[in-house]
């Protein structure tokens, strides 16, 4: 996404009459934040963007709410052509105010991928009127279980999509909220703030086909804990790499294992990586690579060296959208030799979810630098606030996001930007 465009979140004046005197118009932070949509088998087939204002904005004339002031800024984010281009193969959900489905800015919204949420606390006849029109004019539109009044129904039946809220594990209670919905047929549903993978189970069995949270990211106390041969074959890798072992020995770990070379060789051949010609042998791919750029491959393969570990590629694409927003924003902000630990930070901060073990018995097994581990076990150090904001955009922690960026001096602006170039930038990743 351009600078300019996404300047527009923090200035850009709304289409309204012009104000009194006496208002305030001075621009105030404006963060945007994200959560992916799962599909049952853990794939991330979309993301639910908003805004969060880390305070009050200004209220102008013409405008009913705080919540549409919001809306116009998520707008002008997601109608950028970079973000189309890059998020065409996904769906982007917008929680919109029923004030703003007037707002002209709806129009340059693409028809396919985009999802309208609209949860109407009054939902008058204009405003229904108003959905339907949206839904024929191709918008999916997703209504909330917890507004499905009388008057609501019909549209519902039209809708593409009902959200239930299931947070708090209310298991007992979600069984009679379905009941209500038996005769509503057509609209997928999809679980919102889903906290545990019990709760994603129970959910799947309940026919859901969505699901919004980050159950995914957390420890699973029931699953066994011990780290497979295959990954421990990578970590082995990622030491020798780390202390810069010769590549003769490096090579000989990859001949016991085809996939693995397979593997590189696909990675380094690929056209993310901009080689002009084709490499053909791991030698020769090691070479290119250096031991830096294959850290980083090995730290990515970690999480997809399972083929069929649909989990491990979820968190590897919020591993990704971490790394490289915190490389982003450190990137002239750190001293040279710190730079390139931004982007591993934020790749193991994940890396226990993903093994499912405490991140301590994990940082065991590799050989990381002091200032990693710091970041990684103990919150502290030149790494950690980067990884802390990057955390904060997932879960609209509104106070840590605020006091981050005034602690580490960057404006609105540069988090916006950083934030959406990285997750325009992983889903350039081939996974």
């Amino acid at each position: 996404m351009s600078p300019a465009t996404l300047k527009t979140l923090s200035t850009q004046p709304l289409h309204r009459p012009e104000p009194k005197a006496e208002e305030s118009l001075a621009p105030m932070p404006r963060f945007i934040t994200r959560q992916p949509l799962l599909d049952g088998e853990f794939r991330v087939i979309g993301y639910e963007l908003k805004i969060n204002a880390a305070s009050p904005l200004p209220v102008l004339p013409g405008a009913t709410s705080l919540r549409q002031i919001q809306d116009e800024a998520l707008l002008v984010s997601v109608i950028d052509q970079e973000y189309q281009h890059a998020l065409s193969r996904r769906l982007t959900l917008l929680n919109l105010d029923p004030a703003t489905l007037d707002n002209p800015l709806l129009d340059k919204l693409p028809r396919e991928g985009s999802v309208i949420a609209v949860h109407p606390t009054n939902p008058t006849p204009a405003f229904l009127a108003r959905c339907q029109a949206l839904s024929r004019d191709g918008f999916a539109l997703a209504i909330d279980e917890a507004a499905l009044l009388p008057g609501m129904i019909p549209l519902a039946r039209q809708s593409r999509y009902l959200r239930f809220d299931v947070g708090g594990n209310d298991l007992m209670g979600l069984c009679d909220r379905m009941v209500r919905i038996h005769g509503i047929q057509g609209p997928r549903l999809i679980a919102r703030n889903v906290e545990s993978e019990e709760t994603f189970a129970a959910c799947r069995k309940l026919s859901f086909d969505l699901f919004q949270g980050y159950f995914f990211t957390q420890l699973r106390p029931a699953n066994g804990r011990a780290i497979d041969t295959s990954r421990l074959r990578i970590i082995k890798l990622m030491n020798q790499v780390m202390s810069h072992a010769e590549f003769p020995l490096i090579e000989a770990e990859f001949k016991p294992d085809p996939g693995l070379s397979y593997k590189m060789l696909r990675f380094i051949n690929s056209p993310a990586v901009g080689l002009r010609y084709s490499i053909r042998s791991i030698g020769h791919a090691l070479l290119m690579l250096g031991h830096d750029q294959l850290y980083r491959w090995l730290t990515l393969l970690l999480f997809t060296h399972q083929e069929s570990d649909g989990r491990g590629k979820a968190l590897l694409r919020n591993a990704l959208i971490r790394a490289r927003f915190a490389e982003i924003l450190g990137d002239d902000r750190l001293a040279k030799e710190y730079r390139g630990g931004l982007f591993i930070v934020g790749i193991l901060s994940m890396l226990d979810a993903l093994l499912n073990l405490p991140m301590a018995q994990v940082l065991d097994t590799l050989n990381l630098s002091e200032p990693i581990v710091d970041a990684l076990l103990h919150g502290r150090g030149v790494y950690a606030p980067y990884l802390h904001l990057a955390s904060a955009c997932e879960s609209s922690d509104r106070e840590s996001i605020s006091q981050l960026t005034d602690a580490l001096g960057l404006s609105p602006e540069a988090v916006n930007l950083a934030h959406m170039s990285a997750l325009i930038w992983s889903e350039g990743m081939d996974l």
